[in-house]
């Protein structure tokens, strides 16, 4: 869902990889992803290379200024 949502024609964050490279990998980059997002839950540790990632928070429904939404 995250993934269909990215703008095209923007800037890459501090990983340098554009969002049309994420789009165009389909369900195998999602996959993937989705692997590496999973492994990193289990071990509760980030890899180096995230500790500069810019996270983008998926809201639910309501007042996205409010933390528990």
């Amino acid at each position: 869902m995250s993934v269909k949502k990215l703008k095209k024609i923007k800037s890459p964050g501090t990983d340098n990889i554009p969002a049309e490279l994420i789009k165009t990998g389909g369900t195998a980059l999602i996959k993937e992803l989705h692997k590496l997002i999973s492994a990193i839950w289990r071990k509760e540790e980030l890899p180096n290379e995230c500790k500069t990632s810019i996270i983008v928070p998926i809201y639910k429904k309501g007042d996205t200024s409010d933390c528990n939404n």
